[in-house]
């Protein structure tokens, strides 16, 4: 009696192995959610046979069938109870042709030299019909390199030997496959599958294996036995009778074994062709891209007019699907793709919500692309939502263009025409590349050559060459690219200025490395002609004010914008209200997956679809007061596992008897510029504040930087001497590895927060907010003795910018919430109450100028900003320097006391108790203008021509 050992099984769906707990698919769902740690060879006995599907397009086959599929177990002793009746009854082929009684029957079968014969045909049947199903599944996860690391590698090596030495290594593996002695095939009692993640054109390859085997020996055992019978040749018959178990066994291994997904691979595959076919190809993209980018500049996905600020445009959508570089060098450190970013452009979609619809199908047919092509392989979900795969680049000259070309590809098979309805935006940060070279060949002062350094070539290219393969790119092959940011590094200038002459015209050339939102290096970037768009990224910056005056910098000196993200976020959705205050070209947000990201996007989709009811949100009346009760911090979460720093403020409104909390959280980056204001971590001690511990234990510190400090990678955590203050020091400093920022916290706690506590927000700007916090950031650095109080006003403006003190992850994220809570009290959401601080801002602009403002609508303000750039450019002077001259934002006063904030320095100034809705006065008469309106009610717009630091790693 053959003894069935059963095992219960989990449900699984299609998708991505993801390592990280943080790291959610929400939209991507049943496609690209989760995995089982290994695949299954057959489907489990559970009622979630729906979550099993064949792609974007609707369920498998299995799906369709009512019921839940029986155990694997129960599979495979059907294998070899048949196994066992064709060995055994197919012996009555080979009776003696006299006649015989039942006896002599059963005897002949069960009691002969025979029973021996079927015994072995029986064994060999059952032992085929295993090995050769999962030599498919096997054989097909190796070229995808699919199977687990520990035996991926030995396994390449063996197929890559000369044809007798692979048929020799495929022997062995027929041989000990099914005992579970074959190095990536796994064996579970009664359960076989291949030791990798689970992969649909793996799960069909088994069952495609054994329907070959199946149709290669049913027909000539039929035709042996015949002639065996016929001609009297027993050979005949024992070689049919062989071929018939191995036949049946492999037959009902494709029918019983992996139910369904032959079918649901091939129609997932049938149906991405017919879509492929029906979408007309893509040729001459070079021409055609310049009318898709003025198409872009031109419109957006969505806009609508607000009452009081004009019109209010819903950003392009860049969706972050492709992964590589610093971004998936830690958690997938097998992914061979050096550049950082590939992203889809979503053109094509009617609003924010089909978007994300068009970015899940994208996303899941890309994956489901790569995971059928040989040598390619998605090993799972990166920081921003996108795919992190490797990438066999064949005939490609880097793996890169191949994963491009698969995107091009995905495009089609989903039915978007490339480059129309879908382009594609790439953020090679080739900083990294640089960096890269310089470390490789210890030439740190290296600049334009790059290393393409996580695949095993370790391709090395000069600035022509990386230029060259832009080119390629959009001419040979056809590749629908309209963006390329950081495609060169920030000291690469020649580079830059090479990429905006050859591609300028056609495609957006934008700058982050570059000019890490900063007003002084966006002008420069511009005036050299090194960029046409910039990237804006608050927490580069490190208030909302600052990032203000970097976009009016770029809209001044022509400059399209692009809102991003950063690789390591918290659910906030600060990036969609900048983008919306500005009506930027562009939200970068990340992919299709991860919360964090997708709360982003869902913002703005929130807010357009309340832009009808703007105005109507009840501000507090004139006299009123809103109080600041209390701020608070602590860490807050972010999908990275390492922390940012998270600010409450609790706002009291006496006369409504209320108490109001709003929060604003900080992002933060896995890579960084130069320029970028400085993430302070707990991994660095300052100087000014431990003077007395650090020069008494010299020997367990290294200097950093100018007066901060480290403890040096060889002092472990139990030698640290007896001292309370150090060990507490060091306790610290090892959280998250280093990347705690309770530090930043106790700074908003400790300085920040009992500035602001018991003051009247009411009365005051984002403008006066900031400005508090930068004079607390250079008082500090004062106190610190980092900055002499002699030192140039300039040198003072790069103290408060870098933010080193009190940290750009506390500074903003009371910036952020102290100005949420401030936009509530006016009945305003944050982005109106920004894009009104904009307004304002070049109102004085232009009066100091004498620069008229045609209109009310936002293009209006941009365009007589413009104007003041080109009388400023006649002058001599930079357009930055008149945007600081005219806010006073780094105004180097004393701090007011307590109960006032500081007074502005522009012409607005504020008597105490003078209500905020009063502050936009200077700006009221233009916005309350009549507007123009097209047909339909439209309002009409014109549209806008167009190494870090050691404490940010």
């Amino acid at each position: 009696m053959v003894k069935i050992k059963h095992f219960q099984t989990s449900s699984r769906c299609n998708g991505i192995v993801q390592d990280r707990p943080s790291e959610t698919a929400s939209s991507i769902a049943e496609t690209v959610c989760r995995t089982l740690p290994r695949q299954r060879r057959h489907t489990p006995g559970s009622p979630c046979q729906t979550h099993d599907r064949s792609g974007p397009w609707g369920a498998s086959l299995v799906d369709r069938l009512p019921g839940c599929f029986l155990q694997e177990g129960w599979v495979i002793a059907n294998h070899i109870l048949v196994s066992f009746h064709v060995a055994f009854i197919s012996s009555v082929l080979v009776l003696p042709a006299a006649a015989v009684l039942k006896a002599e029957v059963l005897r002949f079968i069960f009691y002969s030299p025979e029973t021996l014969v079927s015994a072995l045909f029986m064994y060999l049947s059952f032992h085929t019909g295993i090995a050769i199903h999962e030599i498919g599944h096997f054989r097909k996860a190796a070229k995808l390199n699919a199977l687990n690391q520990k035996v991926l590698e030995e396994v390449r090596q063996q197929l890559g030997k000369p044809l007798p030495q692979r048929l020799l290594y495929y022997a062995k593996v027929f041989t000990f496959a099914p005992y579970g002695k074959s190095g990536g095939i796994k064996r579970e009692g009664l359960n076989y599958y291949p030791d990798a993640p689970y992969n649909l054109a793996v799960a069909a390859e088994g069952p495609r294996a054994s329907r070959n085997a199946a149709w290669s020996a049913l027909p000539p055992a039929l035709l042996l036995i015949a002639l065996g019978l016929l001609s009297h040749i027993p050979a005949a018959v024992y070689a049919g009778r062989l071929l018939l178990g191995i036949g049946i066994v492999t037959l009902l291994d494709f029918l019983l074994a992996d139910p369904g997904k032959y079918a649901a691979f091939k129609e997932q595959e049938r149906r991405a062709q017919q879509s492929a076919q029906a979408v007309p190809k893509l040729s001459e993209w070079y021409k055609l891209a310049t009318k898709v980018k003025q198409k872009m500049l031109a419109e957006r996905v969505r806009e609508a007019n607000h009452p009081h600020l004009g019109p209010v445009a819903a950003p392009w959508q860049f969706r972050n699907c492709g992964m590589g570089g610093r971004h998936t060098e830690k958690d997938y450190p097998e992914s061979n793709i050096s550049m950082q970013e590939a992203m889809f452009l979503i053109l094509g979609a009617p609003d924010y919500q089909e978007a994300q619809e068009m970015t899940v199908r994208l996303q899941t047919r890309l994956k489901e692309i790569i995971e059928k092509e040989d040598g390619c392989r998605v090993m799972g979900i990166g920081l921003e939502g996108g795919l992190a795969p490797y990438i066999d680049k064949r005939d490609y000259p880097l793996p890169e263009i191949r994963l491009w070309a698969m995107m091009k590809q995905a495009i089609e098979e989903c039915g978007y025409r490339p480059g129309i309805d879908v382009a594609i935006a790439l953020d090679p940060a080739m900083s990294e590349l640089e960096n890269a070279y310089r470390t490789e060949y210890n030439v740190p002062d290296a600049v334009g050559m790059y290393l393409f350094w996580r695949d095993k070539t370790k391709i090395v290219m000069d600035r022509d060459g990386v230029l060259e393969i832009y080119n390629q790119a959009v001419q040979k092959y056809e590749i629908p690219i309209l963006s390329i940011e950081d495609g060169f590094s920030e000291n690469d200038h020649e580079g830059w200025k090479k990429l905006l002459a050859a591609l300028g015209d056609r495609i957006f050339i934008i700058g982050d490395d570059l000019v890490t939102t900063n007003d002084r290096t966006i002008e420069m970037a511009a005036s050299q002609g090194l960029i046409n768009v910039a990237l804006i990224k608050a927490n580069q910056i490190g208030s909302l004010y600052e990032t203000l005056l970097a976009m009016l910098v770029a809209l001044g000196k022509n400059l399209e914008l692009i809102v991003s993200h950063r690789s390591k976020s918290p659910n906030d959705t600060m990036e969609a209200h900048i983008a919306l205050a500005a009506n930027a070209l562009g939200l970068k947000a990340g992919g299709g997956a991860n919360t964090e990201r997708l709360v982003k996007y869902q913002a703005v989709t929130t807010l357009m679809a309340k832009l009808a009811d703007a105005g109507r949100l009840g501000a507090i009346s004139e006299g009123q007061n809103a109080v600041i009760r209390k701020v608070t911090a602590y860490e807050e979460p972010t999908n990275a596992g390492v922390p940012t720093v998270g600010v409450e403020v609790e706002l009291h409104l006496p006369n409504a008897g209320v108490c109001l909390t709003f929060n604003g959280a900080t992002p933060l980056g896995t890579s960084a510029g130069t320029g970028e204001a400085v993430h302070l971590v707990d991994a660095f001690v300052e100087y000014a504040e431990h003077r007395e511990l650090i020069k008494k234990y010299s020997t367990f510190f290294r200097e950093v930087e100018p007066g901060v400090y480290a403890f040096k990678k060889d002092v472990p955590a139990g030698r640290t001497p007896g001292d309370e203050r150090l060990r507490a020091i060091f306790t610290r400093a090892q959280r998250y590895q280093g990347k705690g920022c309770l530090n930043a916290v106790d700074n908003v706690r400790q300085t920040v927060a009992p500035y602001f506590e018991g003051r009247d927000i009411a009365a005051h700007t984002v403008k006066d907010i900031d400005r508090a916090l930068l004079q607390l950031e250079l008082r500090l650095a004062r106190q610190r003795n980092k900055l002499d109080l002699h030192a140039s006003r300039e040198s003072a403006v790069r103290v408060m910018q870098r933010k080193q003190n009190l940290g750009m992850n506390a500074l903003l994220s009371v910036s952020l919430a102290l100005a949420r809570a401030l936009a509530h009290v006016q009945g305003k959401q944050l982005y109106e109450l920004l894009r009104e601080e904009m307004l304002a801002i070049i109102d004085s602009l232009a009066g100091t100028y004498k620069i008229p403002i045609a209109g009310s609508r936002f293009s209006d303000y941009v365009y007589a900003l413009r104007e003041v750039n080109r009388l400023l450019e006649a002058q001599g002077k930079p357009l930055y320097q008149a945007i600081r001259e005219t806010t006073n934002i780094y105004a180097n006063d004393e701090l007011s006391p307590a109960g006032t904030l500081p007074p502005s320095r522009t012409e607005i100034e504020l008597p105490a108790g003078q209500p905020a809705s009063e502050v936009m006065n200077p700006v009221a008469s233009r916005l309350d203008r009549p507007k123009s309106t097209l047909p339909g009610g439209d309002t009409t717009e014109i549209s806008p021509v167009g190494s870090s630091s050691p404490l940010q790693r």
